[in-house]
């Protein structure tokens, strides 16, 4: 158990620094995203359902944030489900937001995705065309 002022406990995960205004405002973004287009595969609890696998302590989702904004700019195939690329249809500032809504949601503790880091990534893997295939390194 932990509150203001106490001391953590020894093994006990750092508490996850106060996002910014402009954070929270691309939190905000992404939540209201991620209810609309991501919770029918997801989940809205973030465990999954058949279509989508589960975000809660996903390596993917949790990674650098490279991995997972090339994964919805430009979807993933592999044993665990289908993402269609998403990145025709999303901006880059919808993108973080959805990113940093995951990262932070559910018990998850990654930092918040900035649209400028999509937008490189966006930048460098435009004309790749194909799904990501990610194994479990990366």
């Amino acid at each position: 158990m932990n509150w203001p002022g106490k001391a953590p406990e020894a093994g006990a995960p750092a508490p996850l620094a106060p996002l910014t205004p402009e954070q929270q405002r691309v939190y905000d973004t992404g939540k209201t995203l991620f209810n609309s287009l991501c919770m029918a595969c997801h989940g809205d609890d973030g465990k999954g359902r058949e279509q989508g696998p589960a975000l809660i302590g996903s390596q993917f989702a949790l990674a650098s944030p490279q991995v997972p904004i090339r994964i919805l700019l430009q979807g993933k195939e592999g044993s665990i489900g289908l993402m269609p690329p998403l990145g025709a249809t999303l901006t880059d500032e919808q993108i973080a937001g959805a990113l940093t809504f995951i990262r932070r949601q559910w018990g998850n503790a990654a930092g918040p995705v900035d649209p400028g880091t999509v937008k490189e990534v966006r930048a460098a893997t435009t004309g790749q065309g194909q799904r990501l295939q990610p194994t479990p390194e990366r």
